[in-house]
């Protein structure tokens, strides 16, 4: 069985987003800066959807 172009391009793609968000998830575990720049902004995030939510 052939794998077409379209197919080897979107596995190329989904590949290389796995890998950056999986180096930035451990760059993020192992710097105490970077967990609290993410978190605020995870957090920040949180707080925007829970406004669109109440009342």
């Amino acid at each position: 069985m052939r794998v077409g172009f379209r197919a080897s391009a979107v596995a190329f793609a989904l590949m290389t987003a796995a890998v950056t968000l999986a180096a930035m998830g451990i760059f993020v575990l192992m710097d105490p800066r970077a967990q609290a720049f993410w978190g605020s902004r995870v957090e920040d995030a949180v707080s925007f959807a829970r406004s669109l939510f109440e009342r």
